[in-house]
C-alpha cells in the first residue's frame, strides 16, 4: 500500500465532506508513515484513536445530513458505516488489548474502503445535492 493522496477524483462536490474526507485521508497518510518508518508507542495509539474517533464524528455527520436531504439510499449508506465501524472498532478494540499491532493489511484495509467508499457511496450522495440544488 502506499499513501492514499487527496485529488479531484475523491471531491463529492459538499466542501464540509469533502473537508472531511481530506482529514481522514490526511490521518491515515500519518498513520502509514509512522508504521513504514517503525514508529511505536503512545503518538501511534493516539493518531489511531484520533483516526476511529474522526471516522465516528464524520459519519455521524455525513448521516444527519443526508436524513435532512432526505437521501433516498440513507439506510443502505448508513449500513456501510456501520459494517465499517464494527469491523474498525473490533480491530481497534484488539489493538488497545495488545492482541493485534499496526499492519499493512490494516491499514490496505482502511485505505481501500475509504477510497472505494468515497468514489461509489459518498459520490452517489454528492451527485444527489447537486441534482436537487440542496445546499449543507
Amino acid at each position: 500500500m502506499s499513501t492514499c493522496e487527496w485529488n479531484d477524483r475523491y471531491s463529492i462536490g459538499i466542501v464540509q465532506i469533502d473537508e472531511h474526507h481530506r482529514h481522514l485521508f490526511s490521518l491515515l497518510n500519518r498513520l502509514y508513515n509512522d508504521f513504514v518508518n517503525k514508529i511505536h508507542g503512545d503518538s501511534v495509539t493516539a493518531l489511531f484513536d484520533e483516526l476511529v474517533d474522526y471516522a465516528t464524528y464524520h459519519f455521524s455527520a455525513e448521516e444527519y445530513w443526508m436524513q435532512e436531504s432526505f437521501f433516498p439510499h440513507f439506510e443502505k449508506h448508513k449500513e456501510e458505516h456501520a459494517l465499517f465501524s464494527r469491523r474498525v472498532t473490533d480491530m481497534h478494540k484488539d489493538y488497545h488489548a495488545g492482541r493485534r499491532q499496526i499492519s499493512l493489511e490494516l491499514l490496505t484495509f482502511l485505505n481501500d474502503w475509504l477510497s472505494a467508499h468515497i468514489l461509489r457511496s459518498d459520490a452517489e450522495f454528492g451527485r444527489f445535492i447537486t441534482a436537487g440544488n440542496f445546499r449543507i
